[in-house]
């Protein structure tokens, strides 16, 4: 059974796959080091929450700052990334008989002592993002360091409503599963069903995060 057949298998009796290694290592690594040469060079922004004109930025919520992606470069790690992404996106439109047409994502990363409270990735009013991918790009990281994301279970349709716009952390049952943000995991869930938050850090936290959509993004 290959990785996207592991990976497939979870996320439909789950929600939720978690793996190491699917990307390729080397991407991994080169992901690492654009995404640090990115900070270094001022394009990072801080995330806000909610859309449109609900939008905010409030650290206490979400503390992480952000650096979007585009295949506009050819020969860059970004690029290359977006095009591993297509192949997936179009491996699950097989697999799940899905329409996914579009994708996003960023590089985001988290100050020591930030994270970003429990919530859903569907924003309250549309319904384009279907799956959710986070890449984790930290070397050497080790229990001691939190950083965990944690995924809760599948949430009823009210409560996903409701959760679209959660921004309180901590309440609520216990996670299903915390997932520790070591170099190479991929993690993938349903962005409209699976709550999850990201814990603080006692390092600085960096991963790459996006979506699948079923319009072109």
């Amino acid at each position: 059974m290959g990785f996207h057949d592991v990976l497939f298998q979870s996320l439909e009796e789950r929600g939720w796959a978690v793996g190491d290694r699917i990307v390729p290592p080397s991407l991994t690594q080169s992901l690492r080091n654009h995404a640090h040469q990115l900070w270094q060079q001022g394009f990072f922004r801080p995330a806000s929450v909610g859309r449109q004109a609900g939008l905010k930025h409030d650290p206490d919520i979400r503390g992480d700052a952000i650096c979007w992606l585009d295949d506009k470069t050819p020969d860059t790690p970004a690029a290359e990334f977006l095009a591993w992404a297509d192949g997936l996106r179009q491996d699950l439109n097989r697999h799940f008989f899905l329409s996914l047409r579009g994708q996003e994502f960023h590089f985001a990363r988290y100050e020591p002592g930030r994270g970003y409270a429990r919530h859903l990735d569907q924003h309250g009013g549309t319904s384009a993002r279907k799956v959710s991918l986070v890449l984790y790009l930290n070397e050497d990281w080790e229990a001691g360091d939190g950083g965990e994301l944690c995924l809760y279970g599948p949430a009823a349709e009210e409560e996903a409503a409701a959760s679209a716009g959660r921004t309180s952390a901590g309440d609520g049952p216990e996670a299903d599963v915390r997932i520790l943000p070591e170099a190479g995991r991929l993690a993938v869930f349903l962005s409209d069903r699976i709550p999850h938050e990201v814990l603080p850090a006692r390092r600085v936290r960096w991963s790459l995060t996006g979506w699948f959509r079923d319009d072109a993004g």
